[in-house]
């Protein structure tokens, strides 16, 4: 499991106090295991499955310009233009909850 430090500063920092000691404990105690016991306790180990609610689709009447311009950006990143335009709208959202959305 991998936890970015972004994400971990969205944790109430009770609850990081508890992940990090957490992890703290857990290198200790695969520190003293062999890299063969690891290497078999890796492999033996369920996969943890953190399930998300499905998206919900929704209907957006956009310019064609726009649109154009938004297919041509995500085709030279190599992406399909919806999941473009959700990671944007993503990124925004988050800057607007942070506080650091554009003032006028």
């Amino acid at each position: 499991m991998s936890i970015t430090l972004q994400n971990m500063s969205k944790l109430p920092k009770r609850m990081r106090n508890l992940l990090n000691k957490e992890a703290s404990d857990w290198d200790a105690s695969i520190a003293k295991e062999s890299p063969a016991k690891v290497r078999q306790l890796l492999e033996t180990a369920e996969p943890f499955d953190a399930s998300r609610p499905p998206r919900q689709p929704i209907s957006l009447r956009i310019d064609p310009f726009d649109l154009a311009l938004l297919k041509r950006l995500a085709r030279q990143k190599g992406l399909p233009h919806r999941q473009l335009m959700a990671m944007w709208l993503h990124e925004r959202i988050e800057q607007e909850r942070n506080g650091h959305g554009d003032r006028d």
